[in-house]
């Protein structure tokens, strides 16, 4: 890289780069994982090699068959095995393995980032909603979705139609729409839903589904053995993991298995398997309604407090329990405050039980990435009033705010903007980096400052320097005079707010050409 010349962060998608992985080992050209000896630390190598852009794993494969779901294995799996596991196994939450060497999870039948990040709903919309007269099938829905009814509309396209709650009009409808287009947005496939009125003046929401043949549920604890191109742990995609902060965002009480789904897209034999997030009508607080109606309705609810009802030998009155309310009927218990630490999905989500610093900081990096503008557009399409629409837009953005500032104290949230070289006077070159916390609102330059160690490729320490303090959101780091001496540099910086460490640090991997040093490799 000549001097003066930069890369910026995800490199390889603005170079035009598209190299594709396959899983196994050769996942991520990190060439050496990080081990200890003594009290030395020597850091992970990475290859010299554009970055990972798409998995492949949209291979042509046979029509897999349909996995039958059996609801007692499921919780057996979820409440026994996972729970044994967990408490047995000692070896440690493997990284993620669906990431490149820039830490970003790479395109895939089961996440598609934006092509355009100014632009993260194009495509969302492919056939738009049913056209009339609609052709009622007599079938149960291939999405599993509890009480949806499947039609054909007149171009032949088949849709499965969700109606709202009794005398809730808008509150399922609405939350099905917005929040299957903020997933879309985030880079998850999801199925077009579109609010709209059946001929006889029913609200409901239009699902097209399934995109291709419907395969069933998907397995988040097993790979599916007759997909050839199903090769990564399910529970080690970040791009599952992730889901946590999602659900966390968008408020999904429960997870249930139907959610996630498999459709084979493409003629047989011709195809491959896709990877879908499917269902989300019990989003926005919807879920979190229905259950406390449901618990106000039961006739044999018991008091919450163990002691009352042993010492009582279960004669303890029934407590009091009353009808909830919302600002408007047809918006859900969706509350002002996003808590992920404390955020326990219903079944158990075994992917966001092993979330790791990185992968929280993806997410939040994802999350944050979704503008105002893309809310507002995803509100729009609840075809709600505008005072309910201004309202879940508000609280959209500040339960956004929050899971965004949890995911990102999970380490030092830097992004390397640009590496130049060849530019300061001992000729190593400056790193360029951005605190996305500061970038994104939910930390205040005034409050970071910067500890930055220079390692060698063994882990010995060329150089250190403390309390460097950003310019706004941006760091400048000017590699020091040594650092020409080695071909692998790997700059590590802690961030410290408020005097106070951040829990991990961020390392930006340097490796030395012809032209000077270049960017192989992000870890956070």
């Amino acid at each position: 890289m000549s001097g003066g010349e930069s890369v910026a962060h995800g490199a390889g998608r603005s170079r035009g780069l598209r190299r594709t992985w396959s899983g196994g080992s050769r996942g991520v050209t990190v060439l050496a994982l990080a081990v200890a000896s003594g009290c030395s630390y020597r850091p992970a190598r990475f290859a010299l090699a554009p970055p990972v852009e798409r998995a492949d794993d949209e291979r042509a494969v046979a029509m897999p068959k349909p996995r039958t779901f059996f609801p007692t294995f499921f919780e057996a799996d979820v409440y026994v095995r996972r729970e044994l596991v967990n408490m047995l196994d000692p070896k440690r939450t493997p990284a993620a393995v669906d990431v490149n060497q820039l830490d970003d999870v790479v395109a895939s039948s089961w996440y598609s980032p934006p092509r355009l990040a100014d632009k993260p709903l194009k495509g969302y919309t492919r056939n738009g909603p049913p056209v009339p007269p609609f052709t009622a099938i007599d079938e149960p829905p291939s999405s599993e979705t509890p009480g949806v009814r499947v039609v054909i509309d007149a171009r032949g396209i088949r849709y499965e139609l969700l109606s709202d709650l009794a005398g809730r009009r808008g509150m399922r409808t609405g939350a099905a729409a917005t929040a299957s287009r903020l997933a879309f947005a985030l880079g998850y496939e999801t199925p077009e839903v579109h609010v709209t009125t059946t001929p006889d003046g029913e609200r409901v929401a239009a699902t097209q589904w399934p995109v291709g043949v419907d395969l069933g549920p998907t397995s988040i604890a097993h790979t599916r053995a007759d997909d050839p191109n199903d090769r990564l742990d399910p529970r080690d995609r970040r791009s599952l993991r992730a889901l946590r902060l999602v659900g966390a965002w968008l408020d999904f009480k429960r997870f249930a298995p139907r959610m996630l789904r498999d459709a084979y897209a493409g003629k047989p034999g011709e195809g491959h398997v896709r990877h879908y997030l499917v269902g989300l009508d019990g989003a926005l607080g919807v879920d979190r309604y229905r259950d406390a109606v449901q618990w106000v309705l039961d006739k044999d609810r018991e008091d919450s407090n163990f002691f009352l009802r042993l010492f009582s030998l279960g004669l303890s009155p029934k407590p009091a329990a009353y009808m909830p309310e919302t600002p408007w009927p047809s918006v859900g218990l969706y509350e002002e405050f996003a808590t992920p630490s404390e955020y326990s999905p219903s079944p158990p989500f075994e992917p966001g039980d092993r979330l790791l610093p990185a992968d929280a900081y993806w997410a939040a990096k994802r999350i944050a990435a979704v503008s105002q503008r893309i809310l507002g557009r995803a509100v729009i399409s609840s075809h709600l009033g505008a005072p309910e629409q201004n309202w879940l837009l508000q609280l959209l953005a500040a339960r956004r705010a929050q899971v965004v500032a949890w995911g990102f104290d999970r380490t030092t949230p830097l992004e390397v903007a640009t590496l130049a070289t060849s530019v300061n006077e001992a000729g190593a070159g400056v790193l360029e980096l951005v605190d996305l916390a500061i970038d994104s609102g939910v930390a205040k330059a005034r409050h970071m400052s910067y500890a930055v160690r220079f390692l060698a490729s063994d882990g010995s320490e060329l150089e250190r320097r403390d309390d460097l303090r950003p310019e706004k959101a941006r760091l400048s780091v000017a590699l020091p005079s040594a650092a020409a001496a080695h071909d692998y540099v790997v700059v590590h910086v802690r961030g410290y707010r408020r005097g106070r460490p951040l829990p991990n640090a961020f390392e930006a991997h340097l490796r030395q050409g012809p032209l000077g040093f270049r960017l192989v490799g992000v870890r956070h």
